[in-house]
Formats: C-alpha cells, sequence, structure tokens
C-alpha cells in the first residue's frame, strides 16, 4: 500500500514564507553589526591602547628633551635682587672718645645683579651628549614602532584566527544542513519500505553529533569574540562582523626577507641603538680627562643708605668678568676604569648584535619554509576538497537512486566535511606564518594587510 503524505495548502504557503523571514532577519542582524577588517582592526587596537599612548607621550618628551640646552652648549643667565629696611636705634662710640647715636635711625639697602655663565669647553661632553639626546629620542620612536608591530602581530593573528573559526563553525553548519537533508531522505525511504530502521537511527545520531559540535563552536566563537574586543581595548559585548576570505599574500623571497630583518626588524634598530648610546658613553667618560673652561660674568647695582655711620649713603654699579679653569690631575684611577667598563659594555652590545643577527636568520628561513611547504599543502588540499565534493555529490545522487547505501552517504559526507577543514586550517596556518614573516622582515603590520 502506498502512503500518500498530504500537505495543507496553508501549511505549503506558510513554510517558504517562514524562511524568508529568517533569511531577511538574518540578513539584517549582519548589516546592523559592525564589518570589520584586519586594517580596521589594528587601527582600532593601535588607537585604543594605553600602552601606545604611553609610548607616544614618552617620545614627546624624549623629543622635548633634545635640546642645545640640555645639551649644556648654551649659558645660563639668572637675576638676584635684594632690598631691605631697617629702623633701629642706634649708639656708636669711636676710639678717639666720640660717641654718635639715633633713635629710629632708618638703613635701607638695595642690591640688584644680573648674573651669566658659559661653559666653553668641556671636554666636547656637551657634543656628545647632543648626540646622546638624538639618540635617545630614535630610541623612543623604536620603542613606539616596536609596540606598534607587536601589537599589529598579535591583533592580526587574534583575527585571522576568529576568520578561521568563523569559517569552521559555517563548514559544520553546511555538514548539519547535509545531515538534515539525508534524515529527510532516509526517513521518506522508510516510509516508502526502501530504507531500514538502523539507516534512520544512524542518520539521527549524525545529526545530534554534529550539532552538539556545532554548539561547542559557536560557544567558542562568542568567547573569542569578546577576547577579541578585550584586546580592542572596547567593550567585550561589542557586536561586529569579520571578513571570512582567508588569501595568501605573495611575500618577497628569502633573501629579501633576510636583508630586511637585518636592516628593519624592530628589535635589530634597538639593539643598534643600544651599540651607539655605549659608544656615546665611552665618548662622554674620555671627555673627563679633558680639562674644563667657564665664564661668568655679573652686572650689578647696589645702594644703600644709613642715618648713622660713617657713609650716609654708597652707590656702586658695573659689571664683573670671572674665568674658570678645572682639571682633574688624580682621582684614584676611577676615570680609566669607568672608561675601560665602558669599552666592555660597548663589546658586550656589539655581541648582543651579533647574535641578534644569527637568531633572526634562523627564524626566519625557517618560517620561509614553512611558508612554501603550506603554499603547496593548500593546493593538495585544494585539489582534494574538489574530489571530495564531487564525490559526495555522487553518493548523495545515487543514495535517492537507491544505488548505494546510507552508510557510504555518510562517510563521502564527512569526508567532504574533512576537506574544507584541512583546507581552512592550512589557510589559517599559512595565514599566521606569513604574518611572523612580515613581523621577522620589519615589514609594517600596522599599515594593513
Amino acid at each position: 500500500m502506498i502512503v500518500h503524505n498530504h500537505i495543507p495548502d496553508t501549511q505549503r504557503h506558510i513554510r517558504p514564507i517562514s524562511t524568508l523571514l529568517v533569511v531577511l532577519l538574518t540578513v539584517a542582524l549582519v548589516h546592523a553589526q559592525e564589518r570589520m577588517t584586519a586594517a580596521d582592526a589594528v587601527k582600532i587596537g593601535l588607537e585604543h591602547n594605553f600602552s601606545m599612548q604611553i609610548l607616544r607621550n614618552q617620545e614627546l618628551i624624549a623629543s622635548n628633551n633634545n635640546t642645545r640646552g640640555n645639551a649644556g652648549m648654551l649659558p645660563t643667565i639668572g637675576t638676584t635682587n635684594t632690598a631691605s629696611y631697617a629702623i633701629s636705634n642706634t649708639e656708636q662710640k669711636f676710639f678717639s672718645g666720640d660717641s654718635r647715636g639715633a633713635n629710629d635711625a632708618r638703613s635701607i639697602n638695595f642690591r640688584f645683579g644680573v648674573e651669566a655663565s658659559w661653559t666653553a669647553f668641556d671636554g666636547f661632553r656637551m657634543f656628545v651628549e647632543r648626540d646622546r639626546l638624538t639618540t635617545l629620542e630614535q630610541q623612543s620612536r623604536a620603542q613606539t614602532i616596536t609596540q606598534m608591530q607587536r601589537l599589529a602581530a598579535d591583533i592580526l593573528a587574534a583575527y585571522y584566527n576568529l576568520v578561521q573559526l568563523e569559517r569552521s563553525t559555517e563548514n559544520l553548519r553546511y555538514a548539519v544542513r547535509l545531515d538534515r537533508d539525508l534524515l529527510l531522505l532516509v526517513e521518506n525511504k522508510k516510509r516508502i519500505g526502501t530504507a531500514t530502521g538502523l539507516e534512520l537511527l544512524q542518520s539521527e545520531a549524525r545529526l545530534t553529533s554534529d550539532s552538539v559540535r556545532l554548539h561547542e563552536l559557536e560557544t567558542q566563537i562568542a568567547r573569542t569574540r569578546m577576547n577579541f574586543n578585550q584586546l580592542l581595548n572596547r567593550p567585550v559585548e561589542t557586536a561586529f562582523v569579520v571578513d571570512t576570505v582567508l588569501e595568501s599574500n605573495l611575500i618577497p623571497g628569502v633573501d629579501e626577507l633576510l636583508a630586511r630583518s637585518l636592516q628593519s626588524n624592530p628589535a635589530v634598530q634597538l639593539q643598534k641603538i643600544e651599540r651607539q648610546l655605549s659608544a656615546l658613553n665611552s665618548e662622554m667618560l674620555k671627555g673627563t680627562k679633558l680639562p674644563e673652561l667657564s665664564f661668568q660674568g655679573t652686572l650689578n647695582f647696589g645702594y644703600t643708605r644709613n642715618d648713622v655711620g660713617f657713609l650716609l649713603s654708597n652707590r656702586n654699579f658695573g659689571p664683573t668678568i670671572g674665568l674658570t679653569l678645572r682639571y682633574t690631575i688624580y682621582d684614584g684611577d676611577n676615570r680609566n676604569r669607568e672608561i675601560a667598563n665602558a669599552r666592555i659594555s660597548e663589546e658586550n652590545a656589539r655581541i648582543r648584535e651579533e647574535d641578534l643577527y644569527r637568531i633572526l636568520e634562523a627564524q626566519v628561513r625557517n618560517s620561509f619554509a614553512d611558508y612554501q611547504s603550506l603554499r603547496q599543502l593548500s593546493v593538495l588540499e585544494q585539489r582534494n576538497l574538489e574530489v571530495a565534493r564531487e564525490q559526495a555529490t555522487l553518493a548523495r545522487e545515487l543514495y535517492r537512486l537507491g544505488r548505494t547505501t546510507n552508510y557510504e552517504v555518510r562517510e563521502a559526507t564527512l569526508q567532504e566535511i574533512q576537506a574544507q577543514d584541512r583546507v581552512i586550517q592550512t589557510m589559517s596556518r599559512l595565514k599566521q606564518t606569513e604574518i611572523n614573516l612580515l613581523d621577522l622582515a620589519g615589514i609594517p603590520l600596522y599599515n594593513a594587510m
């Protein structure tokens, strides 16, 4: 006996309308959320990060400190002014026997002076200090760039990790849809007696298993989104959608990457500056073995008036010029000891720089080898996915025609889903390796990818 499934006309009309409403609602929610590219994420993170704001302020401080006056090249000018007024009862007795006195005697004293001092020669230390201040400004800028590069790398790694999760989730949603389609097909075949109850149970178990995995993955994505918002220093509940395209960009060859890493890597830049500062410290200490010559000058005006005393009033006005020469003949050999230690520190800075070069070369070569391997693997995985899709499509069609089993359909579908997941995982690893290579080479990541 053939059983006909009769669906009322109202239900036939309601189902397409319901599906359309769900689709429209989903589209509206997606458009309502912020669409964020990798470049947008880096920009937001750099603008909102507190450490970056502090480093930029420190950079301004280093720039403000880099002046000729702070290096000791300019004179200092100051003024000293004093004024006093006194009323006293005064009595003076002299050796001759005479005496003089007065009640409420007034005394006025006023002095105005302008003082200037200038170090004309200090063993060239002022010029070394100016170079040191310039180098410190460069160091502050390099520290800012280093932090920008590090933060941009962290943001991009987190962004593409989220993209990988989104792609994996969409792949699992596709698997759940296929499971439902297969379950519906098995139910229909069982009604007409061409499928067994075991096949129905197997299809239901597969749908349940994939649905559980999908729920776990969606929960993980929600947690990852909150962590990503926290990395960007904005409210963790901020809604956004990412660009789920996973594409690898062509990067320079290994030789160019090595050359750039030795010139532009932020860690290399900082180490070069450290070596420059060590060399300048040695030059500064050498300057202490030379004499120091400085000039002083004052311009004074003074006025004094007393009701009682030898002089009724006194007034003076005029300049005073002085010259000071300082030279330390012997200081217990401390300067020679400090100079020797400074040279050792300079040598240590050079050794650290060379060691960093070797470490960078190994990292670049290893990462580039991984990059090439992953590019080849991605091509193979993409081909494997195409074959798996054709196989799964053919298996589902054959099952509809009753020419294959439910088990073979499920296996073909599983192979398609696994092949798609391997493509996603490979592209994600390739993207992370690409970010790491660009970071090692010192190619700015904060200019977007």
